[in-house]
């Protein structure tokens, strides 16, 4: 039920989903790795991150991005990927983002019958000799030793 001081009185509101414990077992696609991490060990930079789409159905797919953190990564997804082929994805680290952490995710979505959407966890945690940067629950750097 939502409750709000504008309009009519309470809605209801139904949320289906489909929670996919082994995330392997995805059609009409699946992601790899399915969960992005560009954690930094060290001096050296990380701020590009590869990942595949492998199209399981029988019907070529055409994924686009519906969601990102528009300010912290730009996503680069392949225009089509044939059926029965993979695509290559890349993730890239806007350069204002460099010295943050955080958790954030994409969410990709397919021109299937069903319009299907994927939504993929992106970490960055920053480890260096002096400090770690870790994300917080909200998603804002806080540094720690």
């Amino acid at each position: 039920m939502i409750k709000t001081n504008e309009g009519p009185p309470d809605k209801n509101v139904r949320i289906a989903v489909d929670v996919i414990t082994r995330p392997d077992s995805t059609y009409p696609i699946i992601i790899k790795p399915y969960k992005l991490d560009l954690t930094q060990f060290g001096e050296k930079v990380r701020s590009e991150i590869k990942f595949t789409i492998e199209n399981v159905s029988d019907k070529p797919l055409h994924p686009s991005l519906i969601c990102s953190a528009y300010n912290l990564f730009d996503v680069t997804l392949p225009k089509m990927i044939p059926a029965g082929k993979t695509g290559e994805g890349v993730l890239r680290l806007k350069k204002a983002a460099i010295e943050t952490a955080f958790e954030k995710c994409l969410t990709l979505q397919l021109d299937d019958e069903k319009t299907s959407r994927f939504t993929v966890p992106v970490k960055r945690t920053i480890r260096g000799a002096n400090a770690a940067l870790t994300p917080t629950p909200s998603g804002t750097p806080a540094s720690g030793h």
